[in-house]
């Protein structure tokens, strides 16, 4: 979903896939903000489609340009799932919060299981965070690979924006006498 709103904000059709519309502007400023420093938000080149949301659909690789009206993106193509985990290969940090396709049908899982591989191959210090990315690493068993994993999503990221958290700020008190 969160793919899908970027391609959105760089004018790719998706389809009826899952998106954020309403935060189409905001995907637009962070690629905007990531030119600026010279790096760029990794927006698919290839994708994995569908008709209809099911285990037993029908999987069509095909270029992100070429999304069809009716196409659902059910995952990210083999040739971005290379990409990624090329870039993923060459990381000093990875923070890890969700899969990249709907990794529980199977013919929609090799971005995920792409992006795993090359987290537990990778010599970079890996965080793991949220339900679907903890289900993700148990799937493809890469639990001893990952340096930490944390259960929680929302609040995982929020820490890593540098939010405290209530509990955090009991847990700081408590340290403070």
């Amino acid at each position: 979903g969160i793919a899908n709103t970027f391609m959105l904000a760089a004018g790719l059709k998706i389809g009826k896939s899952l998106a954020e519309a309403d935060l189409v502007n905001e995907a637009k400023a962070v690629i905007e903000a990531m030119k600026a420093r010279g790096a760029e938000v990794p927006i698919p080149t290839d994708v994995v489609t569908a008709k209809a949301f099911a285990a037993d659909a029908p999987a069509t690789v095909k270029k992100a340009t070429d999304v069809a009206d009716d196409d659902l993106i059910l995952d990210i193509g083999p040739e971005t799932a290379a990409k990624l985990a090329a870039q993923l290969m060459q990381a000093g940090t990875i923070v890890w919060n969700g899969p990249v396709g709907v990794f529980e049908f199977a013919a929609f899982e090799g971005g995920t299981k792409a992006i795993a591989d090359a987290i537990a191959k990778s010599s970079a210090f890996s965080i793991a965070g949220g339900g679907d990315t903890l289900a993700a690493i148990a799937k493809y068993g890469i639990e001893k690979d990952v340096g930490y994993i944390s259960t929680g999503g929302g609040a995982f990221l929020e820490v890593l924006e540098g939010k405290t958290l209530p509990a955090f700020e009991v847990l700081e008190r408590r340290a403070r006498g």
